[in-house]
């Protein structure tokens, strides 16, 4: 017996949605180290980031405009065009920032992005990436080879804006 009002609702306890048939993939999880403090780095992410964002990695590409502002991370093209990449769920400044994150994917599947800031010696911050809910995606194991390259470059150029080598 269904406890929902409506018989075609979808069953709480249900498996995640995988279409492609292969095993749920965990979370992408990466790290870089920059030589900032905690303040440093936690604003070169959230304060600075269309200085650093691969434009390629971008809906609208060359001249975008990348920013959080009023909870919510959008991308602007020159012609002033705006995508939503990620609504801000939490924002803990220089530790935390986690995101319901649609950038790539359909924006009624959110998947959740969490992001850490750690102290690690003097004047040190490692920054450790947690993209999760990948398995709700349709064809969840390529989308999580996809994500996986693509926050691999973006932390890449992250790092180096922020003095890493």
């Amino acid at each position: 017996m269904s406890f929902s009002l409506f018989s075609h609702a979808e069953d709480p306890d249900a498996d995640p949605v995988n279409t492609d048939g292969a095993a749920a993939p965990s979370e992408v999880v990466l790290e870089r180290r920059v030589p900032r403090d905690l303040h440093e780095a936690f604003n070169g992410f959230t304060d600075y980031l269309h200085l650093w964002w691969p434009q390629d990695l971008t809906d609208f590409g060359e001249g975008t405009h990348p920013e959080f502002e009023s909870g919510v991370l959008t991308e602007t093209a020159p012609d002033g065009e705006t995508a939503v990449w990620a609504t801000v769920r939490t924002k803990e400044p220089d530790s935390l920032l986690e995101l319901d994150w649609v950038a790539g994917h359909s924006p009624r599947i959110p998947t959740d992005v969490r992001v850490e800031f750690s102290a690690v010696a003097e004047d040190g911050t490692l920054v450790t990436l947690r993209h999760g809910g990948l398995e709700r995606l349709p064809e969840a194991a390529k989308e999580y080879e996809r994500i996986r390259a693509e926050w691999e470059e973006i932390l890449d150029r992250y790092a180096r804006f922020m003095g890493a080598r």
